[in-house]
């Protein structure tokens, strides 16, 4: 008897020892071709997305890895063009235009080519989503999904909408939610990020090792002037330093110029994920009297910023900012006489805009907006110069507590950009903007899941992807509710986008700040649209919220289905829209 059993077991021993040699027979091979940092963190990605999926690889390296390799099944090469080029001339030539990539099949052969390091790191994400079903929807989850999914063709490129795609963040000090948004673009087609320098420098030692494994453009500036001031008045008593007219400095006091300019060149030499450059004005206006120089001063201070970072022998790039600050259209449009640059780029940003229509809508500030954005953009052209536009699809000062679902805009959008050629698009994360009035909403108010929603979008369409296959997958993890949720967002667009109208006349107060308005006796249409945003809401059944509630704070997004947390959301619009409402009701009754 015991015989038996030990015979047994030793059979399937053997049995199992067979079953492995017959999966190490049909195991994969990853080839690299380069050394890069990315190329390696490719293949260290495409390794563990296989391995999740139930699939084990070999990894090596092409001068080693031989053509008669008996176990494995398929060889998936991560190449560059110029490289795939060179080595495989016998083979289909493949062109591919900016960061795009290409899989290529070639009988047991996968060809991943990118036309740089991160290209390939894109195709391996790509490559993941066709073979293994992989979605990033979510920031904080990473899914396979059982679906059927088309066998491609033999050669599928890929090629971004726009040149430069990424986030702005000018504020949020919270490097495990940045490195989260890092990885989650760059899985989801996006390149560059965009930090002010104060923010850059409480951040950099956490994030740096995540932008550089993949390899993305890093921008520094914004509303850092003052920042970078101080930061030169630590290190000298010069009293000269102490000037507080921001907007003076750019066409004032060289000697100060100067200062910046070495400080900002010696930032950028301490780390080589930096790649551009982009110092704005402080955030206020300048009158008609000044406005007419302003811009050209400000523009030769980059160019001379420019000039100072190639004697550095540094490839940083800069460009300037086109900007209406405090609403002021002196410092957002081209007068007739002004040149623009030969040397910097151009970055557009237009703010005040009425997310209900179009950018090329006929009512007159858009209007007056969109004749700007093509005058600047047919001179960068003409100049051999490039043009991104800054967008505020994920900016709750902007967009406020009552904040829209941008869905058909931010599609709408992008694809009329395409058109007049834009090169890139930029979308500016803001969280909320905390009063201290409303605790009951300010302290649970779960903005980075809400604001997300217009990220994913902004970023898949930009990366190129289209708008139906986009929204199917956002709304496919609902099953059977993914038809009546995707009408309901799009019912919410239509009603909450439309109070974007006030943000210019109300400026620079919104529709949730009441007590900051003056004339609140002008806007009798407020308080009615608030209503009536609030009785539209109330009609949804949202009981499955109020259980949910007791436990939700503003950062556990990871306890929640996708669908709780659209819940979730419905019932913050509800009650902002709820609350301000009253408030707009007493101080227009007072």
């Amino acid at each position: 008897m015991l015989f038996s059993v030990l015979c047994f077991a030793i059979g399937r021993i053997v049995n199992k020892k067979h079953l492995l040699e017959k999966v190490l027979r049909i195991m994969d091979e990853i080839i690299y071709w380069n050394q890069h940092e990315t190329t390696l963190f490719a293949v260290e990605e495409l390794r563990r997305l296989m391995r999740n999926a139930g699939y084990e690889c070999t990894i090596t390296d092409s001068g080693r890895s031989s053509s008669h390799i008996e176990n494995s099944n398929r060889k998936i090469h991560l190449i560059t063009t110029n490289e795939y080029h060179a080595t495989c001339k016998d083979k289909k030539i493949i062109t591919i235009n900016d960061d795009g990539f290409a899989l290529f099949k070639s009988s047991n052969d996968v060809w991943i080519i990118g036309n740089e390091a991160r290209s390939i790191l894109y195709g391996v994400y790509m490559y993941c989503r066709i073979r293994f079903g992989y979605e990033w929807t979510r920031l904080d989850e990473e899914r396979i999904v059982d679906k059927d999914i088309p066998t491609h063709e033999q050669l599928y490129i890929h090629e971004p909408m726009f040149a430069r795609r990424g986030n702005i963040i000018e504020t949020i000090n919270d490097p495990n939610y940045i490195n989260a948004l890092i990885d989650w673009g760059v899985k989801n087609g996006q390149n560059e990020y965009f930090f002010t320098f104060f923010l850059w420098n409480d951040i950099k030692s956490y994030v740096s090792s995540t932008l550089r494994k993949r390899n993305v453009h890093v921008t520094l500036g914004g509303h850092s002037l003052s920042f970078l001031l101080n930061e030169i008045q630590e290190k000298t008593s010069d009293s000269e330093l102490k000037q507080n007219d921001k907007l003076k400095f750019f066409a004032e006091n060289t000697k100060l110029q100067d200062k910046v300019i070495q400080k900002i060149v010696d930032i950028c030499m301490e780390n080589e994920v930096i790649t551009r450059v982009s110092l704005w004005p402080e955030d206020i206006g300048i009158d008609e009297k000044n406005g007419s120089e302003f811009l050209p001063t400000y523009i030769r201070f980059t160019e001379k910023l420019k000039e100072a970072l190639q004697k550095n022998k540094s490839q940083v790039g800069v460009e300037y900012i086109v900007y209406n600050a405090g609403l002021s259209w002196n410092m957002l449009e081209r007068k007739e006489q002004m040149e623009s640059s030969y040397h910097v780029d151009v970055l557009y940003a237009f703010w005040g805009r009425d997310y209900s229509t179009s950018i090329d809508s006929n009512e007159p500030k858009q209007k007056r907006a969109y004749e700007t954005l093509q005058d600047w953009n047919k001179e960068a052209i003409k100049k051999g110069r490039s043009l991104t536009v800054l967008e505020y699809y994920s900016d709750h000062f902007m967009l406020s507590e009552l904040f829209p679902p941008l869905l058909t805009r931010i599609q709408q959008d992008l694809h009329d950009y395409k058109k007049l050629n834009i090169q890139g698009v930029l979308n500016l994360i803001v969280p909320t903007h905390q009063k201290r009035k409303h605790p009951e909403i300010e302290e649970n108010y779960p903005w980075k899941w809400i604001h997300h929603f217009n990220n994913y979008l902004y970023a898949r369409i930009a990366w190129g992807e289209e708008y139906k296959d986009v929204v199917e997958e956002y709304f496919n993890v609902l099953n059977e509710d993914k038809e009546a949720f995707q009408q309901l967002f799009i019912e919410l667009e239509k009603l909450i986008s439309q109070h974007t109208k006030w943000n210019a006349p109300l400026f620079p107060a919104r529709l949730v700040d009441p007590e900051k308005v003056q004339d609140r006796l002008n806007y009798p249409q407020i308080p009615l649209y608030l209503r009536e945003v609030y009785k539209r809401l109330a009609e949804w059944d949202l009981t499955e919220t109020e259980s949910l509630l007791a436990i939700q704070t503003k950062d556990n997004l990871t306890s929640f289905t996708t669908k709780e947390m659209m819940l979730i959301y419905f019932y913050y619009l509800k009650e902002v829209a709820g609350i301000h409402a009253e408030a707009w009701t007493l101080e227009v009754e007072h």
